[in-house]
């Protein structure tokens, strides 16, 4: 690595410990979710049945956010996740045959919850130092 390269390791943020990605996924899911629950008023206007519907498609969505950390797949939900972000609105609209029928806060919501997970999810991470340190201790008690 050239000189100057590794400044990101020189001020703490280089590769990420185990515990820390789990305290960021952790702290990222609980921000953001309790945020999409601020951002959904607004909904109050929507049918029960639009409401239904919505509320379906947000799930299927928060889920996919899920999967980039959890699925051996995260490419492809990272990719299609940000779309359906990106799309959402619409995508509401078409299904719901309506116009702006979510709050207009619900989309960068979603956009930046995926876009942190997904600097979460492939920024660098320390390898597991578990097995080294389970076989030092066998060997000292042999």
């Amino acid at each position: 690595m050239r000189k100057g390269w590794n400044v990101f390791g020189k001020v703490g943020l280089g590769r990420m410990t185990k515990d820390e990605y789990q305290a960021n996924l952790n702290g990222l899911n609980m921000f953001f979710g309790a945020i999409l629950g601020l951002v959904l008023t607004g909904t109050e206007r929507l049918s029960a049945w639009q409401f239904g519907v919505a509320l379906a498609v947000l799930a299927s969505l928060v889920i996919s956010i899920l999967f980039i950390s959890s699925s051996r797949h995260r490419v492809a939900y990272a990719i299609y996740t940000l779309v359906m972000a990106l799309l959402l609105p619409k995508v509401i609209d078409v299904m719901l045959k309506g116009h702006d029928l979510l709050p207009d806060k619900v989309q960068p919501t979603l956009i930046v919850w995926t876009m942190m997970t997904i600097m979460v999810e492939f920024w660098g991470r320390e390898k597991d130092a578990e097995p080294v340190a389970a076989t030092a201790a066998d060997r000292t008690r042999g």
